[in-house]
C-alpha cells in the first residue's frame, strides 16, 4: 500500500514523426528540495504497457536522490489499467456524443452501463474483458472518488465537492441514494448524476486525480508544465518542494 501512496508526475506524451509517443521530460522530480542536492534526471528505461495507455511509459532516474519514477500521461494513475478521465496522451480532451458519454473510454464506463441496467459478463470475459466483478469494482471506485461510498465523512464530502466544482447538497443527496440503492442500477444512477454535474473544464483530469488521492487510491499527483519548467500542485494535494 505504501508504494501506491507515492507521489507521481503527470506529463504530456506527444507524437513524434515516427508515430511513437514521447513525454515532455521534467527537469526535476518530487524529490527536489529534500536536501542540498539538485535533481539530475536521466531516462532509465521505457516500460511496455499492454493495458492502461497501451504504449511504453518512460521511467526516469534521479541519481543524486537515488529515485526512479514513471512519467504518466494525463488521466492515468499508477497501477491503473484504464484511464480515469477522457483525455488524450497530450492532455487534449476526448470528445464523445455528450459530456457523460465521453467517459466511455474510462473506468466510468462501468457506471454508465450500471445506470442503464446493462450488466457485464458473469461467466466469461467476452471480447472486451467486461467482467461483472470488474464492473462492481469500478462502480465502487467511482463512488469513492465522488465521496458517495458508505462511511464517507462529511468533511471529505465538502472537500470533494469543492474540488469537483459540484453542489455539496446535491452530492450528499446522491450519497444517500447510493447508500440506499438496492442494486447496481440505482447505485450507478447516483454516481452518474454526479458525473453529469461535473463542469466541462480542462482541469477535470487533475480534479479526479486529486479525489482519488483523498480517497487513498494513489499518491499525490503533480503535473509537469513544460512552458514554465515547474511541477504544478494539483488541487487537494500537498505542495511540492521547489528545487533549490
Amino acid at each position: 500500500m505504501q508504494s501506491r501512496q507515492r507521489a507521481f508526475i503527470v506529463t504530456p506524451y506527444r507524437a513524434r514523426e515516427d508515430g511513437s509517443l514521447e513525454p515532455e521530460i521534467p527537469t526535476h522530480g518530487v524529490c527536489a528540495g529534500q536536501d542540498q542536492h539538485l535533481c539530475k534526471l536521466n531516462v532509465d528505461h521505457r516500460r511496455e504497457r499492454s493495458t492502461g495507455p497501451c504504449f511504453p511509459l518512460t521511467v526516469m532516474r534521479c541519481r543524486p536522490h537515488r529515485r526512479r519514477f514513471t512519467l504518466y500521461p494525463p488521466g492515468h494513475v499508477p497501477y491503473g489499467r484504464t484511464a480515469i478521465a477522457p483525455v488524450a496522451p497530450d492532455g487534449s480532451p476526448v470528445e464523445g456524443q455528450g459530456h457523460v458519454e465521453s467517459f466511455r473510454s474510462t473506468v466510468f464506463e462501468a457506471v454508465l452501463d450500471a445506470a442503464a441496467g446493462t450488466p457485464w459478463q458473469r461467466e466469461n470475459a467476452g471480447p472486451r474483458g467486461r467482467w461483472w466483478a470488474k464492473q462492481l469494482r469500478w462502480l465502487r471506485l467511482a463512488a469513492q472518488l465522488f465521496a458517495l461510498a458508505p462511511g464517507t465523512k462529511s468533511r471529505l464530502q465538502e472537500r470533494v465537492a469543492d474540488i469537483l466544482g459540484v453542489d455539496l447538497l446535491s452530492l450528499r443527496e446522491q450519497a444517500q441514494a447510493y447508500r440506499s440503492g438496492r442494486g447496481y442500477r440505482e447505485r450507478g444512477r447516483a454516481v452518474c448524476y454526479v458525473l453529469a454535474s461535473l463542469p466541462r473544464t480542462g482541469s477535470l483530469p487533475e480534479r479526479l486525480l486529486a479525489c482519488g488521492h483523498l480517497a487513498g487510491h494513489w499518491g499525490a499527483a503533480y503535473r509537469w508544465l513544460p512552458r514554465i519548467g515547474r511541477l504544478h500542485r494539483q488541487a487537494g494535494t500537498a505542495r511540492p518542494r521547489s528545487p533549490p
